[in-house]
């Protein structure tokens, strides 16, 4: 089961890291206007920036399940 309250064709932002698998997931932001960005800790530019769907996220990393009930405007910044 899906466990984000949102579509699972949500768009979110991942940084280019997170998705090639270089860099764990340790931000992770449920923005006011309801898009979520899961990001590593390494310094980003625009570039480095990705548009992808929740679902695809969530195949990537299952456990950012665990924050699939937070609410808009909220974080988590897990930073080494």
């Amino acid at each position: 089961m899906f466990p984000f309250n949102d579509d699972p064709h949500t768009a979110c932002i991942v940084c280019s890291h997170v998705l090639n698998k270089e860099e764990p997931i340790t931000y992770i932001s449920h923005d006011e206007d309801g898009m979520w960005q899961f990001l590593c800790d390494k310094e980003h530019s625009m570039d480095d920036a990705r548009i992808v769907s929740l679902e695809e996220v969530y195949a990537l990393d299952p456990s950012i399940g665990e924050v699939g009930d937070m609410p808009c405007g909220c974080y988590i910044n897990k930073k080494k």
